[in-house]
């Protein structure tokens, strides 16, 4: 007789195995849409040969729900050995949109707002949220009583149509601004402050402003105290007009007085008190602003400042002076500074960090008790992170001199003993050794470092997630990865890791491109199926998803996310854009005088959802005060974004243009360009470009008859490479970083350019950008270039050379060296530099020539966008066999810069350091953007 327990483990058992049994069947997937079978034995390769496991099924089920035209997907077993069943509903898709009854929002908005589109699955509840979005929308706007109906008609078995009617009203407008006060003079002047809200939109935008607005009168006419509360609303019958009335509290009008100034002045402790934003509830404000005083005098090294406040009536009983007694002292100098105690470095050490931890007071020499007091205290932390653990300060004491205008500071530190690491472990870490990982730290026996430490734990996470453990985590950061001995001498680490799954790409399932082909998607993903999932690669899938420019926003994340599932299903969720693009502007500079210019464009980036893209831009420049002569530049441009299935792009760029040259001898170009070019970014900071072919047909000519020369026409075929190196913070407005960019080029008659043209030509430059401090909270940038340049003629032919107008190098001009007029005698080489006489039109290089070029400028803000620079720029040309004059041209001078999404407006007043006789001193540039 076997026991009960084993007779009951073996009754489980035998259910088990008959489950496994049962489970263990195929299944009829014939019902589903030819497309979906053709997924399904894809992701499932088994469901044609085999019976499935439950797993199995599950996995099958969750694959199903994740697609947007099924919903309540389920597997049916009807019994008799029959195969499952599987059983679903054909979700319902909304086959349009149509909003009707708008006309003070755009379409584009109100359909953005309503969020759901042509091709979403249908959802009342989210259409019912959608419309309430859109009435939100117009309540936002000022249309209080603004109307949404909703109407939602069956277009087929599974279609339905969303009508939404909008019935806009009127907008409520803001009529009459009321305050009341107990001061009738400040009740008048505040409403006639604000009045410039009547009529406007009755929003929480207006409301926001108008409190933001009189908030900042009550503070610059030194209502310090008032407090501004409201609006109670008043709305008319119809409720298109509205009147706010405000309660103001505390309408005392303070004025500051200052006696026993000495050594500063009164403006600069206003500036420091910062009185045009000060506001307090207190109703002793007096104190409050006399101790802001002392703190000020503190940090000016005024150690036994004393301040103390007055209150007086004013002119009337709405009036306040407060008169601030102030006695300065001398400013205390830190005559020296001892350090004393059980230390293990030269003294010179405790006082060097000292000074640099505490504040630019104590480091100018200058005695602050509390910044001094800081930067012990900033010491003992440092001494405690280098592993003295026990470090601590014993005591402070300062002696002043007779004069009592200097101290002598006394500490006494007691550093205790190093603490040593003794041993470091680890646990949880199934897949590698602890020798293994602690190479990855980086630690071992010796003293510790509680910022190695913190080095180890990046490394350690980071070995791990580059190996697909993304999900790694170390369950001891916050506490106990570190003990002690009872002396505090002896440091243990111990690393509790959970691993979890290495994770690997099951599948990959796209969300949200209804228009843009799934090809497009999986070509800029770093991932295909079977491969790790490493946080570098998901980033930058994302980066090159947004570099598209097809996807407003890019989500990628893994569906069994926080399990043990090691291959996962990849989910790839995008919002798309607008594939279409119209620009247009128009602008004036200051070149030769005053020049109009004006664009067009349209672009269309994503053709047919493949990912092609196609533009055409056109340019006109015309000069209204010299030459009145229209330059104009049409540029058509095609990508092909995949060629031969790869990750390189394709472009086509034609360039048909006429422009001024050279406005000396009224000279113009007509250029007709076509390229042909390959690229391909290798991560989200570089990009190659290889200009396969490219062919310039360049015709020459007199715009009048002041300088008559003979037409003149040139084929330059050329080919070559582009690198960038990309490591800056933003594209247009940077504030730290760095740009590289190296060119190649090479030209010759058998790539289609003039027999009498044959050369190779190279130019590198690297800018760098640095936040030095900051300014107003934002930062002060200093930006410098450098750019060199080497150009070699190869042709052998007597009449051959490089055309040196097309392809020499040229200094002057906003983009190279401010000060001097591009298109004019001041640019370096100039005609007369070249040695051209009237009737020579070009310069031919028959040999060689360098340039280099340096700019380096300070970024400063001074309100809100708009800001500041200083500059210096300087060039350098030489050509082999040819003498000039000064080979070196600089100049230096400052701008006005205020700061746009597409660059800074920038306009630059500059001077020429080493001015000829017949040039202008200095030059005006009006531009978009900086180098």
């Amino acid at each position: 007789m076997l026991p009960a327990k084993t007779l009951l483990s073996l009754f489980v058992f035998i259910l088990l195995c008959a489950s496994q049994a049962q489970a263990k069947k195929n299944l009829r997937y014939e019902t589903l849409p030819a497309e979906v079978q053709e997924d399904l034995v894809k992701r499932f390769p088994q469901i044609e040969k085999e019976a499935l496991s439950l797993e199995q099924l599950d996995e099958v089920i969750r694959y199903l729900q994740l697609k947007p035209e099924f919903e309540n997907v389920r597997i049916l077993d009807d019994g008799n050995g029959s195969p499952y069943r599987l059983d679903f509903q054909r979700t319902r898709i909304i086959s349009k949109v149509s909003i009707d009854g708008i006309s003070n929002i755009s379409e584009s908005e109100a359909g953005s707002t309503f969020g759901v589109k042509a091709g979403d699955v249908f959802d009342q509840q989210n259409l019912i949220e959608g419309a309430e979005k859109i009435r939100q929308l117009y309540a936002e706007r000022g249309y209080l009583n603004a109307i949404v109906d909703i109407a939602m008609p069956p277009e087929g078995a599974d279609q339905v149509g969303v009508e939404i009617k909008v019935t806009e009203n009127k907008q409520t407008r803001v009529r009459n601004i009321v305050l009341q006060s107990p001061n009738d003079a400040l009740n008048r002047e505040l409403t006639k402050h604000l009045k410039g809200f009547l009529k406007d939109p009755f929003t929480d935008a207006t409301l926001n402003e108008l409190q933001k607005d009189a908030r900042e009168y009550l503070k610059e006419k030194r209502y310090v105290r008032a407090d501004l509360t409201g609006p109670t609303t008043e709305f008319s019958s119809d409720e298109s007009e509205v009147s706010l009335i405000y309660r103001v509290d505390k309408t005392e009008r303070y004025t500051f007085e200052y006696e026993g100034i000495r050594l500063l002045g009164a403006r600069e402790i206003e500036k420091a008190l910062d009185l045009d934003n000060y506001y307090s509830a207190s109703p002793t404000i007096g104190s409050e602003l006399a101790q802001k005083i002392r703190n000020y005098y503190l940090s000016k090294g005024h150690a036994r400042a004393e301040v103390r406040a007055e209150e007086h009536e004013g002119r009337d009983p709405l009036h306040r002076r407060i008169v601030f007694k102030i006695e300065e002292g001398p400013q205390i100098k830190i005559q020296a500074v001892n350090i004393t105690g059980r230390i293990s470095k030269r003294q010179r050490y405790y006082v060097n960090f000292i000074e640099e931890h505490s504040s630019k007071v104590v480091d100018k020499g200058l005695y602050n008790k509390e910044d001094f007091d800081t930067g012990v205290q900033n010491l003992i932390l440092e001494l405690q992170n280098n592993g003295y653990l026990q470090a601590k300060l014993i005591s402070t004491r300062t002696q002043y001199n007779r004069e009592r205008d200097a101290v002598t500071l006394h500490v006494n530190l007691d550093e205790g003993p190093l603490t040593q690491i003794e041993e470091v472990d680890f646990s949880g870490n199934k897949d590698f050794s602890d020798e293994e990982l602690i190479g990855v730290t980086g630690l071992k026996p010796g003293a510790l470092r509680l910022g190695q430490i913190e080095l180890a734990i990046a490394r350690l996470k980071e070995f791990y997630h580059d190996r697909g453990y993304i999900e790694m985590l170390l369950l001891n950061e916050k506490q106990d990865l570190v003990t002690y001995d009872e002396t505090n001498t002896k440091a243990s680490l111990h690393f509790k890791i959970l691993e979890g799954p290495q994770v690997r790409v099951a599948s990959i399932v796209l969300e949200g491109n209804t228009f843009t082909k799934d090809y497009v998607l999986l070509k800029e993903l770093e991932f295909t199926e079977g491969d790790l999932v490493t946080p570098y690669k998901v980033q930058e899938s994302v980066a090159r998803l947004q570099r598209t420019g097809f996807f407003g926003t890019v989500d990628i994340r893994t569906l069994e996310e926080k399990t043990n599932v090691a291959n996962r299903t990849v989910v790839v969720k995008v919002t798309e854009r607008d594939p279409g693009l119209l620009t247009f502007g128009a602008g004036a500079t200051n070149e030769r005088k005053l020049t109009l210019r004006g664009y067009a464009g349209v672009a269309y980036r994503n053709i047919m959802g493949t990912g092609r893209g196609a533009s055409l831009r056109l340019e006109g420049n015309y000069n209204i005060a010299d030459l009145k002569y229209l330059e104009h530049k049409v540029v058509f441009g095609y990508l092909e974004p995949y060629l031969f299935g790869t990750r390189l792009r394709g472009r086509i760029n034609i360039t048909r243009s006429t422009t001024v040259t050279d406005y000396e001898i009224h000279q113009a170009s007509e250029v007709n360009s076509t390229t042909y070019s390959v690229e391909k970014d290798f991560t989200s900071h570089v990009l190659g470009v290889w200009d396969i072919w490219s062919l310039a047909t360049i015709r020459d000519f007199g715009i009048d008859d002041v300088y008559p020369f003979p037409e003149d026409e040139q084929n330059i075929a050329t080919t070559g490479p582009t690198l960038d190196l990309d490591f800056r913070d933003n594209p247009f407005n940077p504030t730290k970083g760095n740009f590289t960019r190296w060119n190649a080029e090479y030209s010759a008659p058998f790539l289609g350019s003039t027999g009498t043209i044959e050369y190779w030509k190279t130019t590198l430059s690297f800018t760098h950008y640095a936040s030095v401090f900051e300014l107003q909270k934002q930062p002060v940038v200093w930006a410098n270039q450098v750019r060199g340049g080497y150009i070699k003629n190869l042709s052998t032919r007597d009449d051959g050379g490089v055309p040196w107008d097309k392809k020499g190098f040229t200094l002057g001009g906003q983009s190279t060296i401010r000060g001097y007029e591009a298109g004019t005698q001041e640019v370096f080489p100039n005609r007369d530099d070249l040695g051209l006489s009237e009737n020579e039109k070009t310069y031919y290089l028959k040999t060689e020539a360098v340039m280099y070029l340096v700019k380096s400028e300070v970024r400063f803000p001074v309100y809100g966008n708009l800001g500041g620079a200083v500059f210096y720029d300087g060039g350098y040309v030489k050509i082999q066999d040819l003498s000039f004059e000064d080979y070196y041209r600089d100049s230096a001078g400052f701008g006005i810069r205020y700061n746009t999404p597409v660059g800074p407006l920038s306009l630059e007043w500059a001077w020429k350091l080493d001015a000829r006789p017949s040039e202008e001193p200095w030059r005006f540039h009006l531009s978009i953007g900086t180098f």
